[in-house]
């Protein structure tokens, strides 16, 4: 049963980007054979945030987790239960990415991924996610395409499946103002009979919201480091 608990926006850019860099490096990695189980110490409690989403093109499912016990605790359950293989390739890979460490497994055409961080209390907190990787080419069949000026970049790319109810969440960048990407989206979405509901716009940054039936549509323009970020959230009551 899939939890009403939010992802965090940062966080879900944060683990789609994680699931792509270890997508890009898997055939360097070695595939085991095993359980689709996603094996977890006695002591972690966690919580399933969608049944499946695909993340860049990654059909996934993830759980969020909380527990008052240390990173590396958690860090050597997994580099036990993964760690059979040879010295070279252990079994698992690990990165750090920001605040947040990461290990991950290839087995049985699945990528299992771990993503942790430690907080001030003495607690942790993260995200557990499977990816299908089988299912990966009939999924990026089905994503559609979404406005967008010309020359923008998609980095991340996020679709997320509730009962009755549908999200996407993405990040472009682009060259352009952030006063030139509100204009354009102002134009694109009420040309096409969407009513809009909110626009709180200012010099280096905009949040507009439109609607049009059961779909809604939240940006979030920001000029970040010299380039236009656009953090994208449809939703779609199904």
């Amino acid at each position: 049963m899939t939890s009403n608990l939010p992802l965090n926006k940062a966080a879900l850019i944060s683990l789609a980007t994680l699931l792509f860099c270890m997508h890009t490096s898997l055939f360097q990695a070695t595939a085991f054979a095993g359980s689709k189980d996603f094996p977890t110490p006695d002591w972690l409690n966690r919580t399933q945030i969608a049944t499946t989403m695909i993340i860049n093109g990654l059909p996934s499912s993830v759980h969020h987790f909380e527990a008052h016990k240390d990173l590396e605790q958690l860090l050597e359950f997994y580099r036990r239960q993964w760690n059979d293989g040879s010295d070279e390739k252990p079994g698992y890979k690990e990165v750090y990415v920001s605040s947040w460490h990461v290990i991950s497994r290839l087995e049985d055409h699945h990528l299992y991924t771990v993503q942790v961080q430690q907080n001030d209390d003495f607690s942790i907190t993260g995200y557990l996610a499977v990816a299908d990787l089988k299912a990966m080419k009939k999924a990026q069949k089905n994503i559609t395409s979404v406005a967008q000026m010309n020359g923008s970049q998609v980095i991340n790319d996020v679709t997320s499946f509730d009962p009755g109810r549908k999200g996407r969440t993405l990040m472009l960048t682009n060259n352009y103002s952030t006063t030139s990407n509100s204009s354009f989206y102002r134009n694109y979405y009420q040309d096409r009979g969407w009513q809009k509901i909110m626009d709180n716009s200012e010099k280096e940054a905009s949040i507009i919201v439109f609607r049009k039936n059961d779909k809604e549509v939240h940006l979030v323009i920001n000029h970040i480091e010299g380039a236009t970020q656009i953090v994208m959230n449809l939703v779609e009551n199904t």
